[in-house]
């Protein structure tokens, strides 16, 4: 085969609207890795809420979560590689957020999503990617200054209208120390600088010996730009946004019309 790897987003790209792998996608991942292909999805979620996904899919071996700030073995649930945002700088930006009034905002710790107190879009996240939050009862900035941690990911939501220049101008605020993305029109992620899901995919194809030359990365969101960027074949779904598409080679089906299995059948064949 041309291309020996896929690496998917999920939200928006193998999860449809309807929140489920079709089982068309899902025949197609099993008949690409029986024919000797590897299955990767790289997602912005905690580990814990891409678990069940990739363990129902019955895929083996690493998984990218937090936008490229993570891999984990997914039959051992070990990190694999990590890196974190440097405390000081997590508060810093935090309190900067808080002082706006424009956003919600959470983060990842340890692989556990934390909040202030509840807030209607938190609930429907969380209903959405089926995790708990914590609610420290206090500023987040406070809590992460308090308990010193190093957060896997900051996440804030805000109007989407607001989202992007809000990306561009923390982008800038904070270049060198924190790399900022879209992951829906309406929430900001943020990072340790230099992390990207397009890094990520290197690391995880530098384990496996496969040239970027010999995969397919595929997502819909300015979050998997730069795994669209770095993959032989990138692929943005129809319900991608237009900064997605513009980056990627191919424009495929959308994610509730089998986008991998489209994929398999148009790009996988021996």
């Amino acid at each position: 085969m041309k291309y020996k790897a896929i690496f998917s987003d999920f939200d928006g790209t193998l999860y449809s609207d309807k929140y489920e792998v079709s089982q068309k996608n899902i025949d197609a991942i099993r008949d690409f890795e029986a024919r000797g292909g590897k299955f990767f999805v790289a997602t912005g979620r905690l580990f814990q809420a891409i678990y069940p996904h990739v363990s129902a899919l019955g895929l083996k071996g690493e998984v990218i979560v937090y936008q490229g700030g993570g891999i984990f073995d997914i039959e051992s649930k070990k990190v694999l590689w990590q890196q974190t945002i440097e405390n000081s700088v997590a508060v810093d930006c935090l309190r900067k957020l808080e002082s706006e009034g424009k956003t919600v905002d959470m983060v990842y710790i340890d692989d556990k999503c934390y909040g202030t107190e509840p807030h209607p879009a938190i609930g429907l996240f969380c209903k959405i990617c089926k995790i708990e939050c914590i609610f420290v009862g206090e500023k987040l900035s406070d809590y992460v200054e308090r308990t010193g941690a190093a957060p896997n990911k900051l996440l804030a939501m805000v109007e989407p209208a607001d989202a992007l220049p809000l990306a561009e101008k923390y982008a800038e605020d904070y270049k060198g120390k924190l790399s900022l993305m879209r992951s829906q029109p309406f929430m900001v992620e943020f990072t340790a600088y230099g992390l990207s899901k397009g890094a990520a995919v290197e690391k995880v194809c530098k384990m496996h010996g496969l040239k970027r030359e010999e995969i397919i990365c595929v997502g819909d969101a300015d979050n998997d730009i730069p795994m669209i960027r770095y993959a032989g074949l990138g692929v943005a779904v129809m319900n991608a946004m237009e900064t997605t598409k513009a980056a990627a080679d191919v424009i495929g089906v959308s994610n509730n019309h089998d986008a991998i299995a489209w994929i398999v059948e148009n790009y996988c064949g021996d």
